[in-house]
């Protein structure tokens, strides 16, 4: 029996994606009653990452194609996974864990381990501080398990395979109570748990059965080590996760100021405090949360959310002065108190001499767009993602312009690795008239929208084709070809209807 002095809280958050994808859609003021399923693209296909209740009981399950899905759930509620969103939704957690223990480590993509020595007199006894942990989760929309034993691999499989939302195992006690479960709960990788399958092990009770001298020939040494440090024959500490810093700036008026040029000229001197905090420490703004103190109304909270980081304070100052314009000021404000929110690396510049530095590329742009959005809403301002998808019409989704292209996952943002693409794709490919020497061939001259050309030269066929699932067969021949005047087209033969059309043009 090993005891090691420590206590530590494993909580296991087994559906986080999909319950954070559903609480960003109740923030969103969207309809929650219908099914939702989280997707992802796979070659040619989506596929289903996670589903939520109602779409289990409907039958959805991970890993079937999206066509399968639709065919048992057809008014599901479809949203790309986010795996980056889910990352930062278990940090933002981890970073509120901290109030149950000092040391806080994430395990991704759905764990917390908290260090709780001694930390159990402040919640008077160690099972109130892992409910507390589990409802205060349950109230942020969040379902976990937690277990607190002597060791984190003990704390991993009871949290994991307990069927209890609360287990304690009491000190000295890890080895009775890892006995009935699966030998998987250990933490074991696919070759470790199917030499133990051939074993005919099933328990960790079997496991701990075996003679110990030759455990690690029968059953390799990782799924040894993984014993040990579940028993605390092998160390395993938390790592220290300190919680990022919250840049802010605030200020009092002596009495209630309903002057709005006086307000303004307040926030963009706390802006400039917070810009030159984040400067100080590397950061950019991405997200900046206004508050406005009122005497004898709630406070009135402004949060102005940008298409990418940065470190522009005029650009900020602008769209926040856009938005106090809008405020209702007649009950006086009595402070002010600017947060940064969200914040992200800074990316390092070398500063000008006489001339100041040029903007990034698309710098402009973003900020453009972060004005449209100021004046419109979020959901008046609409922009295309590309798609990992070889079908050129569904190589995109129109997503909101709120939301940045670095918080997407990779499948929503990738270009389709292959053949290049037309600068211009046309929405409804235009007909040709097209002769060529072979019925499979490129084309020798095509004319179109009553002008004619000779081909010089031409590249392909690139074949493109879909399956069943994804509605009307498409089955096509593209050809990049070059023009005597120097233009060049992407073209395709049409297997369907056998006709040449002309779908993009090069720059």
């Amino acid at each position: 029996m090993t005891v090691t002095g420590r206590r530590q809280l494993c909580i296991y958050i087994p559906r986080l994606p999909i319950e954070r994808a559903r609480r960003e859609r109740v923030d969103a003021a969207v309809p929650v009653g219908r099914p939702l399923v989280l997707t992802r693209s796979a070659g040619v296909s989506d596929v289903v990452v996670a589903r939520d209740g109602q779409a289990e009981r409907l039958g959805v399950r991970p890993g079937m194609t999206l066509a399968q899905a639709l065919a048992l759930a057809p008014h599901v509620l479809l949203v790309p996974d986010d795996p980056v969103g889910d990352r930062r939704a278990l940090e933002q957690l981890a970073d509120w864990a901290t109030r149950f223990g000092p040391q806080v480590e994430v395990l991704e993509p759905d764990v917390l381990l908290v260090d709780v020595t001694g930390c159990e007199r402040f919640f008077r006894g160690e099972e109130n501080l892992a409910r507390q942990a589990v409802v205060g989760l349950a109230r942020q929309g969040f379902g976990a398990r937690a277990a607190i034993a002597d060791t984190v691999g003990a704390a991993w499989a009871l949290a994991h395979a307990g069927e209890e939302d609360v287990t304690i195992v009491p000190a000295g006690q890890t080895r009775r109570w890892l006995a009935p479960l699966p030998p998987a709960a250990l933490r074991l990788d696919a070759a470790g748990a199917a030499r133990l399958s051939a074993l005919g092990i099933r328990t960790v009770g079997g496991l701990l059965e075996l003679p110990r001298a030759g455990l690690v020939g029968r059953c390799g040494r990782p799924v040894v080590r993984r014993l040990q440090q579940a028993l605390g024959e092998v160390f395993e500490g938390i790592g220290t996760r300190m919680p990022e810093e919250v840049v802010q700036a605030l200020c009092e008026f002596e009495q209630p100021v309903q002057a709005r040029p006086a307000v303004e000229a307040m926030a963009k001197r706390l802006l400039g405090k917070v810009f030159a905090r984040l400067r100080a420490s590397g950061r950019a703004l991405w997200c900046l949360e206004c508050v406005l103190c009122c005497e004898q109304a709630p406070p009135v909270t402004l949060a102005i959310r940008l298409t990418r980081p940065t470190g522009a304070a005029e650009h900020v100052a602008g769209l926040l002065s856009a938005r106090l314009e809008r405020v209702d000021l007649s009950v006086g404000v009595c402070g002010v108190v600017l947060v940064a929110r969200q914040t992200a690396p800074g990316r390092p510049g070398q500063g000008q001499l006489f001339e100041p530095a040029a903007a990034e590329p698309g710098e402009e742009f973003s900020q453009l767009v972060d004005r449209l959005i100021g004046r419109l809403g979020g959901a008046a301002v609409r922009r295309a993602r590309a798609m990992d998808d070889y079908q050129p019409e569904r190589a995109f989704r129109y997503a909101s312009a709120e939301e940045p292209s670095e918080m997407r996952g990779a499948s929503a943002d990738a270009v389709v690795s292959g053949p290049a693409r037309p600068v211009r794709l046309f929405s409804r490919p235009v007909p040709l008239r097209v002769i060529a020497r072979v019925p499979d061939g490129p084309p020798t001259w095509l004319a179109c929208r009553g002008r004619e050309y000779v081909v010089v030269a031409a590249r392909g066929p690139e074949r493109l084709e879909t399956g069943w699932w994804r509605g009307p067969d498409v089955r096509r021949d593209y050809f990049r070809v070059s023009v005597e005047t120097g233009e060049q087209f992407w073209v395709f033969h049409d297997f369907g209807g056998q006709r040449w059309y002309l779908h993009g043009v090069f720059a």
